[in-house]
């Protein structure tokens, strides 16, 4: 309460209050105790109740408790008609309560009763600017000014003036005379800081926030611009606390609890966010950005629908709103809507022709309409438009991808990085294109380049690792070596805070077993797991819990889920939240299917967040770490004191590594195509990027030994890989007569194309996997070269498991002598092709329900021994019986 609140009203005789009743007044007064101040105001009028003085002191009693003062005003006014002072406050109440004109109505009388009453002529400055007067107002200001040069009120009302022109430059000035006459004033500090963001100076608005603040620590719009500038600034946490604090005054606004919704949105804390958005909406549902950001969110945590309406409600509040048409489109495009998605984005180009974000995201469309052609030609336009938009060149790399034009890809990545250098996702495609190009090397220099700036990208660093399996020029040891400095990067700093787990030691009790992938789809690796997990989910003694690190929702995810007895999605937690869950869910044994392999979460693992972690099936090597106990495999993929000094972690034998069951798919076995042709056919089914110059020389020198022999390479991506592969062989004398090149293909067509091919010879070091499964179940065994790392081992483990041990080599020189024996005994070949199947069918990894009981019982030895105080040990499970190993066996 200030001493020009109260108004100086004539009063008679017989109203005058006594000399004590005055002093008690004043007393309260100044003590600032409006509540004592209005008690005994009202003693005061049952005893003079046609005191105006009383009736002006109760009212800014009440006003100072946040109660209608208008009231009390008005019998001021009523008593004291001729009053200006009593006319100035009256006008100032109808103005805070938005009257604009009965306040005009109460300064134009107090003006024609003082006509030198600056502070009454400034705020009719105030009326006259909020009916939009401007310079009307700015009139009023002046002449106050003249009249009386230190009136702060006229100051403040001609710099919302500038503002509202903005005029910031201007509207600071005025604030600042102001504030050196009002030093104390909050709202004034509010301004300024209100400018200071118009301004772009965040740190100055920062610290005249904070001022205004001080001055009034219970100003809600301080705190709300506060809480803006901080958002802006990505200091979310911070921001967060701002928002709070505007919306625990009751004159907090909708646009407080909006702020407090996006900086807990932008944490992560999507249920506080919701309630927060639902808040602001409720407190204003005229305004559409809370809509907006709301349907942004329901859209993230995947719930299409609402999110979809949200959306079209926001844009009958804004119709044209560039952004939530936008919004929609993508919603649409998420829930499968593809024609309604293209007509949002189509109506945003409407809108704004020149926007390359619009031809951006049509060309998305029309990529998943699977309209190449179109989709490449928005994109060119996107990037004509956008030169220096990153985003509108990794769309078009990404089409050109999709069309196969993979060195203007990488071209387009390229463009990326400059534009953005710290950009992941394109330096990870530029890595992954040059590796579909052939060019392992310059993918892995490129990364090695990429983390000498950013060491800690640990995705970069993964890939690093992976492609350097693909390497011929990599030594075991020093693939070894870098896996370890993996681990030194990203796991050592984690040790000395690994949990003590309190998971119950009792060596018998069900256990809980986590899956941690982002493969719990329709991919090869749910193709492996799922016969496993159809035997362990009926187990009594496992407790099955999956952590989806990607969302997928086609008919292998829906049956997987119902093999879990918990399905989490985890992909947008961070690698701390998603230990502190795995911790709080009491995972006793916990999984990884990914290794180094894309959107893996070994950066979680290196957390230890499980007391038993074991790495499987993903990625054949190593994860480097020393919180992962154990690696699943069997005695063919890695034999027993061959390749233990290579890992980390113990090595656990079961009796196969992982099943593989044939797709339905799958055609009748044809006969050899040798008994029609006269000749022998070799076959290539690998991806082109593990097929390297070393590779092409082996092949060609058989090719040359055997000289009537033709060779098959499908999966090509491009006729550009096509023409690549054909110059090398050329190099190595071998005619593109003798050559067949077939795409990408559907996996029956795929499958079908291993009729024309006798024999496949295998990569190195990287050899084949479930092309090698695929090309058996066919028919078609695969010559192998065994490598000096668990990638080399992968083709020879299932031909083992096979009894095709032959087809096995050791070396270069054993290659070409086996592959020649074979192709001169077609007869042989031919012979074989129609017993393959049954040969899977009897070997170890064509019964899931074995391997599953095997684990299970490997499961509970592992369990047992950490239950007993014992360290992981390698061992191999045979029947019931556990055989520990060491790595001189």
């Amino acid at each position: 309460m200030h001493a020009n609140d109260i108004a100086a009203v004539p009063f008679s005789a017989e109203q005058q209050p006594s000399q004590q009743d005055l002093d008690q007044l004043v007393a309260l007064y100044e003590r600032g105790d409006a509540v004592q101040l209005e008690s005994a105001t009202r003693a005061l009028l049952d005893r003079h109740p046609a005191s105006a003085f009383a009736w002006s002191v109760l009212a800014v009693a009440l006003q100072a408790q946040g109660q209608d003062p208008l009231p009390a005003l008005l019998k001021t006014v009523e008593l004291a008609p001729d009053d200006a002072e009593s006319q100035l406050h009256l006008g100032n109440a109808y103005l805070a309560s938005g009257q604009l004109d009965l306040a005009l109505a109460s300064f134009m009388r107090a003006l024609e009763i003082a006509p030198g009453f600056a502070e009454a002529l400034s705020r009719l400055g105030d009326v006259l600017q909020a009916q939009g007067h401007l310079k009307e107002a700015g009139e009023c200001y002046r002449g106050a000014l003249e009249m009386e040069p230190k009136l702060a009120v006229a100051y403040l009302g001609k710099g919302d003036i500038h503002y509202a022109q903005r005029q910031f430059q201007l509207a600071e000035a005025s604030y600042r005379e102001a504030l050196a006459l009002a030093p104390d004033a909050s709202e004034l500090h509010r301004k300024l800081a209100d400018v200071s963001v118009e301004l772009n100076r965040p740190e100055q608005a920062i610290e005249r926030y904070g001022a205004a603040l001080l001055a009034d620590p219970a100003n809600a719009m301080a705190h709300g611009g506060l809480g803006n500038v901080l958002f802006r600034l990505g200091r979310h946490q911070q921001a967060e606390a701002s928002y709070r604090a505007a919306t625990g005054h009751t004159t907090a606004i909708a646009a407080h609890h909006h702020g407090l919704a996006r900086s807990l949105h932008a944490r992560g804390q999507t249920e506080a966010a919701e309630a927060a958005y639902r808040h602001a909406i409720e407190m204003n549902p005229t305004v559409a950005a809370p809509m907006l950001h709301y349907a942004d969110l329901l859209r993230e945590t995947r719930r299409k629908e609402v999110a979809i309406a949200v959306y079209r409600a926001a844009l009958l509040l804004e119709p044209g709103n560039i952004d939530t048409i936008n919004n929609l489109g993508m919603a649409l495009q998420d829930d499968g809507q593809l024609d309604q998605a293209l007509a949002s984005f189509q109506q945003v180009l409407a809108i704004a022709p020149e926007n390359p974000i619009s031809h951006n995201n049509i060309a998305a469309i029309l990529n998943a309409m699977g309209q190449p052609e179109a989709a490449l030609a928005s994109s060119r336009r996107a990037v004509k438009l956008g030169p220096k938009v990153a985003s509108t060149h990794f769309n078009l790399a990404t089409c050109l991808m999709e069309a196969a034009r993979l060195s203007d890809a990488l071209r387009s990545f390229e463009t990326v990085v400059k534009l953005e250098p710290d950009n992941r996702r394109a330096h990870v495609n530029i890595g992954s294109t040059l590796v579909r190009l052939g060019r392992i090397d310059d993918a892995i220099s490129h990364i090695r380049t990429v983390l000498k700036v950013h060491p800690d990208w640990n995705e970069q660093h993964s890939n690093l690792l992976f492609n350097l399996t693909h390497s011929p020029n990599v030594k075991a040891a020093d693939l070894f070596a870098e896996h370890l400095r993996y681990a030194e990067q990203f796991e050592a700093p984690l040790r000395a805070s690994w949990p003590q787990h309190s998971n119950v030691r009792d060596p018998e009790r069900r256990l809980r077993v986590g899956i941690v992938s982002a493969d719990l789809y329709n991919h090869a690796v749910a193709s492996f797991i799922t016969p496993m997990l159809e035997h362990l989910a009926d187990s009594p003694h496992l407790e099955m819990v999956a952590y989806a690190n990607s969302f997928h929702d086609d008919m292998v995810s829906r049956h997987l889920h119902s093999l879990f007895s918990i399905w989490r999605q985890v992909e947008k937690l961070t690698h701390e939240e998603l230990a502190q869950l795995i911790m709080s869910d009491k995972i006793d044994v916990l999984i990884d299917l990914s290794g180094h392999t894309g959107f893996n979460r070994l950066p979680t693992f290196a957390r230890k967040p499980a007391p038993l972690q074991l790495t499987w099936i993903g990625y054949p090597g190593t994860t480097g770490l020393q919180a992962m106990d154990y690696f699943l495999t069997d005695r063919y993929y890695s034999p027993p004191g061959t390749l233990d000094d290579q890992f980390t972690e113990k090595l656990l034998r079961l009796p196969a590594c992982a099943p593989f069951l044939p797709s339905p798919e799958a055609p009748p076995i044809s006969p050899a195509p040798s008994i029609a042709n006269g000749h022998i056919t070799f076959g290539s089914f690998n991806r082109a990027g593990k097929l390297s110059r070393e590779v092409i020389a082996r092949w060609s020198a058989l090719l040359r030994m055997v000289p009537e022999a033709n060779m098959l390479l499908a999966a090509m991506p491009n006729k550009q890989t096509s023409d690549r592969l054909r110059s090398w062989f050329a190099r190595e004398g071998i005619a593109a007569s003798r050559l067949t090149f077939h795409g990408y293909t559907n996996l029956h067509d795929y499958l079908a194309l291993h009729s024309q091919v006798d024999l496949c010879l295998d990569t190195y070091p990287y050899t084949s996997g479930t092309t090698g499964f695929h090309a058996l179940w066919m028919g078609v065994p695969t010559l192998t070269m065994v490598g000096p790392t668990l990638p080399g081992y992968v083709s020879a483990a299932i031909l083992s498991h096979a009894g095709l041990h032959d087809f096995i080599a050791h070396g270069e020189e054993d290659f070409l002598s086996k592959g020649v024996a074979h192709a001169s005994d077609p007869g042989r070949l031919a012979g074989m092709r129609l017993e393959m199947r049954e040969r899977m069918r009897n070997a170890a990894n064509g019964r899931p329900d074995e391997i599953a009981r095997r684990l299970e019982v490997a499961l509970r030895h592992m369990w047992q021994r950490w239950c007993a105080g014992l360290p992981p040990i390698s061992f191999a499970v045979d029947g019931q019986a556990i055989i520990e190993q060491t790595a001189e066996e």
